[in-house]
């Protein structure tokens, strides 16, 4: 994120950098650019109780007694030196003049590059004055700076945002031959697929990371991979605490205490229902190394987990009475609420006011529209899921036990299994529901969806009209909707629906909306062989309704095949029918 340099906007930047360790500023004047880059830095490094070292890329070439260096060289001096404050502990780095938009843009990624993994804050004063301009090229030098972004935006909780970045990162290390950074962006893509529920290509993207980490000597990549892989197990309700045992011991091993701390937060939560378990020691332990590496989101988990075993301890652990263990419980929430705050987690932010309200009904009654406020910071950041255990909070258990269609299409039956209710009808949310936050599965049956006779749907039919695709040479794709002889459209023209096209993958597809009523029909062009995903949804124009979602997978064969099946495209319904 930049800022132009103005007070107003201190705070905003102090959060970036705490979330991100990272804070870019451009599009101020120079005088205007230093003082607020030592402003922010002055008041983070306060907080933390961190050094602070300051660089300047003109001034890198003019020591004394020495003549003035090219460009390139200042640069290169400036990004050794951090290399070496870096090496001594953890402390507040200030890089200002630095030329993003010229020649020596390369600048930017050398310093996050020399940074990743790093306990320390970076702070870069831009001289380019355009607006992000080093995160928003697409030249292959930004790979770092577009990772650094979309891990923000993975911490906040917004897995959202950091698709694009991402997609483009692994272009831009791929088509600079980098593989550790190549490496980082897939870990980076399969952590984003896990927080949004999707396991198997998490799986697949996490493994080719971990490998690719081996190859190239990252052992600190390694570990974070093995910890997300570790994870991946919560989503089933059976975490794996070997697994993150084991990745704690290679963060140990890498000498990366940040990824350490962060492990062994995970293996003590994975742990932490376990009877005669030491939960307390374990989390006391967990937030001394994230204190020690001035790490808040860490803290602030640590904390919300703390205060959720201690609210659901029945005391035959040691614990004290049930009035102070509340008392406790709440300190440790209001605790973690104003660290999610100041970090910027929406994600935390909202998972910790739900357990809150839910632990604490004093603090539930005084505020009437508790429900509203946190379903609301869900709505942000687009976690549907989220919103659903709200409304289950709210609506309390069904009497027949099953739970609602909105998280049985988005949850593994095993860990809506482990969904408890505790004797005043507050539900016992499993912790791994925090996270992911999963779509519906394609083809979930809706409620009533099997006494619904199949004849009076409306299905969508594909098909590709050209044999055997290759790359760049396009393929038509014809899409018609086709309604059951019990649909109302079987004995009435078909209405004015739109059908939107988009490809999953490296392809084009075109146009990008058609009218199913008129024949809609698609160009698919693809840039690679392989197997490509294409999406179509329909929808109802003048209500704005998605009336069902398709998704087909389609062989390309290379231009010289030789003998080949082509594939059709299969249909894969979503939830919503027409």
């Amino acid at each position: 994120m930049s800022f132009v340099g103005h007070t107003r906007d201190l705070a905003a930047a102090r959060r970036e950098l705490e979330t991100g360790r990272l804070l870019v500023v451009s599009g101020a004047p120079d005088s205007d650019r230093s003082a607020f880059l030592d402003a922010v830095a002055r008041e983070v490094a306060d907080e933390v109780g961190l050094p602070v070292y300051r660089f300047r890329v003109a001034d890198a070439g003019e020591r004394s007694g020495e003549a003035r260096r090219a460009p390139g060289e200042a640069a290169d001096t400036v990004v050794e030196a951090c290399r070496g404050v870096l090496a001594v502990r953890p402390c507040v780095v200030v890089v200002d003049g630095v030329p993003a938009g010229t020649a020596d843009g390369s600048l930017l990624a050398e310093l996050i590059g020399a940074f990743a993994g790093s306990e320390s804050f970076l702070l870069v004063g831009s001289t380019d004055a355009r607006e992000d301009a080093a995160l928003s090229s697409d030249r292959c030098a930004d790979g770092w700076a577009l990772l650094a972004r979309a891990a923000v935006h993975c911490d906040r909780g917004d897995p959202r945002a950091a698709g694009p970045l991402l997609r483009r990162a692994v272009e831009a290390h791929q088509v600079a031959g980098d593989r550790r950074g190549e490496a980082w962006a897939v870990f980076l893509y399969g952590r984003m697929c896990r927080l949004r529920g999707r396991a198997e290509d998490a799986r697949r993207l996490l493994h080719a990371a971990r490998e690719t980490f081996r190859a190239v000597g990252e052992t600190s990549g390694e570990a974070w991979a093995a910890g997300e892989l570790a994870r991946l197990a919560t989503r089933s309700g059976s975490p794996d605490p070997d697994a993150l045992a084991e990745a704690r011991r290679l963060h140990e091993r890498a000498g990366d205490r940040r990824g350490a701390a962060w492990a062994h937060l995970w293996w003590t939560v994975a742990r932490a229902d376990e009877p005669g378990f030491p939960w307390q020691e374990e989390f006391a332990s967990v937030q001394g190394r994230f204190h020690e590496v001035s790490d808040r989101l860490g803290t602030a988990w640590t904390l919300h987990h703390h205060a959720l075993t201690l609210a659901r301890a029945d005391g035959t652990d040691g614990t004290d009475g049930t009035d102070e263990r509340r008392r406790e419980a709440d300190r440790l929430f209001e605790g973690a609420l104003a660290l999610f705050e100041a970090a910027d987690c929406p994600h935390g932010r909202a998972w910790t006011m739900l357990e809150y309200a839910l632990r604490s009904p004093a603090h539930r009654f005084l505020n009437g529209e508790w429900a509203a406020e946190i379903r609301h910071v869900f709505h942000g950041i687009g976690d549907e899921a989220g919103e659903a255990w709200v409304d289950l909070a709210e609506a309390g258990p069904s009497p027949g036990g099953e739970p609602p269609y909105e998280l049985a299409c988005r949850y593994p039956t095993a860990l809506l299994d482990t969904l408890g209710w505790t004797e005043a009808g507050e539900p016992l949310i499993p912790r791994a529901a925090r996270d992911t936050q999963p779509e519906p599965r394609h083809g979930f049956p809706r409620p009533g969806d099997r006494d619904r006779p199949d004849d009076s749907r409306a299905h969508v039919r594909l098909t590709l009209l050209d044999d055997v695709p290759v790359p760049d040479v396009p393929a038509r794709i014809a899409l018609e909707v086709v309604p059951g002889p019990g649909h109302p459209w079987s004995t009435a023209p078909l209405p004015p629906l739109t059908a939107r096209a988009s490809s999953l993958g490296h392809a084009e597809i075109d146009p990008a909306h058609g009218v199913p009523a008129d024949g809609a029909e698609f160009r698919f062009t693809p840039h690679r062989p392989g197997s490509h995903r294409l999406r179509f949804t329909v929808e109802d124009p003048a209500t704005g309704t998605v009336l069902q979602q398709v998704e087909a997978e389609i062989d390309v064969v290379p231009s010289d095949p030789g003998p080949h099946r082509p594939t059709a495209p299969a249909p894969s319904t979503s939830a919503r029918r027409a």
